[in-house]
């Protein structure tokens, strides 16, 4: 009897040490714990252990009482940190590196007032589509899977469009970001069209999987989608453009914006310069590639965020405290006047802030500010709360649906990691670029004129000179 009881007490011991020796595995490959608090986590449970044991060999009741308390506690504790961890991990697996596929979702539109349908009614129809679309080939082909038609070719976006509306053409196929471009021309765009049929065409990118151990300075675009679409790993123009320079070892953090309006040559693209924004319609990497060429710097990783991602992010941190330089009327949420100073806004508002432009007499230049606000506020307010830090993984779950980024996890987690280790608040710089008023022909456009803005040369070197001096510490 003492012999199986004393083997019962062993195997008790050596289970309870599996089990914590597995939590700690857990915990080790989350990364995420400083090496300080690492040592004290292990410490903890040794000596846990090693008391527990103990007592459990006493013969006093009470000892084995309290052995008992103490392996209880070690079980919870166990159950919990595994559970946890490797939900994290999972999650943290496929929360990036996962922009690796992105889509071009095209329509076949008619107008309504010519009574068709389906896709077969413009069966023998004059069709129009442009010949600069970078998947021209692979788009007839499917369009041709589907129905015989008389092909019109153009090259101005605008032309396409007044030609349908004209009856030169009966229908045109057309990328979905396109269409927020002639929205934004025709007020009742969306009202007049009908969609005839729907398709996608995948672009599947090799990102390669790197460890990293350490922490660099490194710059990394952001694209702020303003597309109708619901699903962000789409193609669409994008409406904001910063870069995001982190030096994490002198806890700056500097924020460069840049109007979705620039004219500049798009990387990939000969002939005419376009608007900065109509680079994501080729994908985020053509926006990144166009970036890097205009300040001749290098981008890391990007990150592609559509609007309802701030609504999403702003709630999950409990709002945020926004001074704004003047009092409005937002034009994005109708009964809600922005006063002077600080606010108070959920995510609804800090949106709405972060996309108004009307009430401003230099209008995009001075929405680029308030984006650049909301940003700063909401990084600002997680980076200080450890509660938050250490709920990171909900903040992710909760937005995985609404970004697209190439970032490693490994990066993440070490930002994690290093602000738990040492929670010293960071410095927040801004700047943004500007240019001059004028109207154009746009490699969108090149028989039209529209709207864009002229880089100022000086901008354009005063910027690039401060996102070296963050990076390299000065």
């Amino acid at each position: 009897m003492k012999k199986l009881t004393l083997l019962i007490k062993i195997i008790i011991i050596f289970a309870m040490c599996a089990l914590s020796g597995y939590l700690v595995s857990v915990i080790n490959n989350l990364n995420v714990l400083p090496s300080k608090f690492f040592i004290i986590f292990i410490t903890s449970l040794v000596i846990l252990n090693i008391g527990a044991a103990g007592l459990l060999f006493l013969k006093r009741l009470w000892g084995k009482i309290l052995s008992g308390i103490i392996y209880g506690i070690l079980i919870i504790i166990s159950i919990i940190g595994i559970t946890y961890g490797n939900e994290t991990i999972r999650f943290l697996n496929k929360a990036f590196n996962n922009n690796k596929v992105e889509v071009t979702t095209y329509n076949i539109l008619s107008l309504k007032s010519y009574g068709y349908r389906i896709v077969k009614d413009i069966e023998n129809k004059k069709l129009g589509y442009l010949n600069t679309d970078h998947n021209l080939e692979e788009c007839l082909r499917l369009v041709q899977e589907q129905v015989t038609t008389d092909n019109q070719e153009y090259e101005d976006l605008y032309e396409l469009y007044d030609d349908l509306v004209a009856k030169n053409v009966e229908a045109i196929v057309l990328d979905s970001a396109y269409m927020e471009v002639l929205a934004e021309e025709y007020d009742t765009f969306f009202d007049d069209i009908i969609t005839l049929y729907v398709f996608n065409i995948e672009d599947k990118k090799e990102i390669e999987e790197v460890k990293i151990k350490e922490l660099e300075p490194l710059n990394i675009y952001i694209s702020g989608s303003d597309s109708r679409s619901t699903t962000i790993y789409n193609k669409s123009r994008s409406d904001v453009n910063m870069i995001l320079t982190i030096n994490p070892k002198t806890r700056t953090i500097l924020m460069t914006s840049i109007p979705r309006d620039y004219y500049v040559q798009v990387h990939g693209q000969t002939g005419l310069k376009d608007k900065i924004t109509h680079a994501g319609i080729y994908g985020i990497d053509v926006s990144v590639a166009t970036i890097e060429d205009l300040f001749n710097i290098d981008i890391s990783y990007s990150i592609k965020i559509g609007m309802n991602a701030v609504v999403e992010l702003v709630d999950l941190v409990g709002g945020i405290d926004v001074d704004s330089d003047r009092e409005f009327d937002s034009y994005h949420m109708p009964g809600w006047r922005v006063q002077k100073g600080i606010n108070h806004m959920d995510g609804a508002k800090a949106l709405a802030y972060a996309r108004e432009r009307y009430a401003y007499r230099t209008g995009d230049r001075h929405r680029i500010l308030n984006q650049q606000q909301v940003l700063e506020a909401t990084m600002k307010k997680i980076m200080v709360d450890k509660n938050i830090l250490l709920k990171y993984d909900e903040l992710l779950t909760s937005l995985s649906k609404l970004y697209r980024t190439d970032i490693p996890r490994d990066v993440i987690t070490l930002v994690v990691k290093n602000q738990l280790n040492d929670m010293r608040s960071w410095t927040f710089e801004s700047m943004s670029v500007s240019g001059g008023d004028a109207s154009l022909p746009t490699h969108t456009a090149p028989n039209s004129k529209r709207y864009v803005m002229i880089p100022y040369e000086n901008d354009i070197k005063e910027a690039t000179e401060k996102i070296n001096q963050v990076l390299n510490g000065e």
